[in-house]
């Protein structure tokens, strides 16, 4: 082997070497489309929405969900559908930061961020994080799990679908029908006196 193709060999080497060091540190920033929660509807027995220290928490009560501390609104099955098919199922993507100096950046801190959290049917913690509004892409969020450094890009923008007003996840119900009966038997009694005074009308005094 000539000295210049030894030189050529040398310097491929470098390169590969520094390629797979390069791929190495870029790992913690990949897109990994992981899921956020690793659990399913089912076995969520209650869930708490927090923001800023207000907070409200939802429970199953047979085959429905309540709004604790509210129970006259009516539930509104929509927006469960959404913890389902949408908190539940959102995805972690890119990692964009692991600094915790950086979090309020990012939302995701205790002052800031929206923060979920589910229990099962033994009030046990089985889910939790935390969601912060992004500045520059509306159709995404950001997200940290409790425990962890670590904020991800998500692949959706749930922070509208997590809201701590009751009105938001119940409606008021409707008031109650007017007494149709009652109606009714007034106008009975109109007719009733009417037909009296026709039938008395013109009669021949004995």
């Amino acid at each position: 082997m000539t000295r210049n193709m030894k030189i050529l060999a040398a310097i491929l080497g470098v390169i590969v070497i520094l390629y797979f060091i390069s791929q190495s540190r870029q790992k913690k920033y990949q897109t990994q489309s992981n899921s956020v929660f690793s659990i399913v509807m089912e076995e969520v027995y209650r869930f708490k929405v927090e923001k800023d220290s207000i907070y409200i928490y939802l429970q199953r009560k047979d085959t429905t969900w309540q709004i604790m501390g509210h129970d006259s609104l009516l539930i509104q099955t929509n927006r469960i559908n959404d913890i389902e098919n949408n908190i539940l199922t959102v995805k972690r993507e890119s990692v964009v930061s692991n600094n915790p100096s950086k979090w309020n950046s990012f939302n995701v801190d205790d002052s800031l961020g929206t923060k979920v959290t589910f229990y099962d049917f033994n009030e046990e913690v089985i889910g939790d994080a935390i969601f912060g509004r992004s500045k520059s892409d509306w159709q995404r969020s950001y997200v940290r799990l409790i425990g962890e450094d670590n904020v991800y890009m998500t692949n959706e923008n749930v922070i509208n679908r997590l809201q701590t007003r009751p009105t938001f996840w119940g409606t008021k119900p409707p008031p109650p029908p007017e007494p149709v009966e009652e109606q009714k038997q007034e106008d009975s009694s109109l007719e009733v006196e009417d037909n009296s005074g026709l039938n008395g009308e013109g009669a021949e005094p004995e």
